[in-house]
């Protein structure tokens, strides 16, 4: 699905890199990346998205169509339009019948359908933002921070589209509830290097003897 050869990242050349010579093969499936503050899983991400310069290889699967939900994702909403407004624009085939139940189940039935996304709080905003990206074509979802700004309903509600979704999910996140039940494997990121774990979040956390992942994120 995603393959990465040798894949080197500095902020600056004189500095020491944020990871060298990293290689890593995302397969079909759920993943997640982990790791401490300033391990380099945003970074990853960004470099992945050819949004910054890198030395190595990043090569996509055939026919792979990738769907990116950044951290500021929410911020780039078009403020000039309603919330439904929002999904027709997206909406196609069969999909456009249903824009009003798929608005209901992630809580913007009735009337909230016809909000100014500019009213909108940050947690709506990432909800809807979601939505958008979900029902783009695409079979590669690329997931930083996605529980940011979210309150317990919504992340439940979020983790559900992600399970009915038939694709491949790379999430970079520390939301131990989230994750539980959802990703099949954990990338952990430290000193510059990757190590898989296969199986969930609760076995990771078993495996490296850790009660929740902010004590992985705290770790140098």
């Amino acid at each position: 699905m995603l393959e990465i050869k040798e894949l080197s990242f500095s902020y600056n050349k004189h500095k020491e890199n944020i990871f060298k010579n990293l290689s890593v093969n995302f397969a079909k499936g759920f993943n997640v990346i982990l790791g401490p503050n300033g391990a380099g899983k945003s970074t990853l991400i960004k470099c992945i998205m050819n949004e910054i310069p890198y030395n190595g290889k990043l090569k996509l699967g055939h026919n792979v169509q990738v769907g990116y939900f950044a951290q500021n994702q929410a911020q780039l909403l078009d403020e000039r339009l309603t919330v439904f407004q929002t999904i027709d624009n997206v909406a196609t085939g069969d999909v456009r019948l249903r824009i009003n139940d798929i608005l209901g189940a992630f809580m913007f039935g009735g009337e909230a359908s016809e909000k100014s996304v500019k009213v909108l709080r940050g947690g709506e905003r990432s909800r809807l933002a979601m939505i958008k990206l979900l029902l783009e074509p695409v079979n590669l979802l690329i997931l930083d921070e996605p529980t940011n700004h979210l309150d317990m309903q919504s992340k439940d509600v979020l983790k559900e589209a992600i399970k009915a979704f038939d694709g491949t999910a790379i999430i970079v996140s520390h939301d131990r509830e989230f994750l539980d039940g959802l990703v099949t494997k954990v990338y952990e990121f430290g000193g510059g290097k990757v190590k898989e774990h296969l199986g969930g979040i609760y076995d990771f956390l078993e495996t490296k003897r850790l009660e929740n992942l902010q004590e992985l994120e705290r770790k140098s």
